[in-house]
């Protein structure tokens, strides 16, 4: 189970890009991943804090990277 302290993060970084993004869901997505991607590069188990941030729309890098070559 993750920490109320990284819940709260991930809660964070979700408010900047919804702000950030203004009304562009698409952008919100790359944002919120990106920011997300740095903060917890180095969190360890990953999976399980990537497994609560989809609830957010979390994209990986190598998906993102996936999109973008289409």
């Amino acid at each position: 189970m993750l920490s109320y302290f990284v819940m709260n993060k991930i809660q964070e970084l979700v408010d900047k890009a919804s702000v950030d993004s203004r009304t562009s869901y698409d952008e919100y997505i790359r944002l919120f991943s990106i920011a997300f991607d740095k903060e917890f590069k180095r969190y360890y188990p990953l999976h399980e804090v990537q497994r609560y941030a989809r609830t957010y729309g979390y994209v990986t890098k190598s998906e993102r990277n996936k999109q973008g070559k289409h």
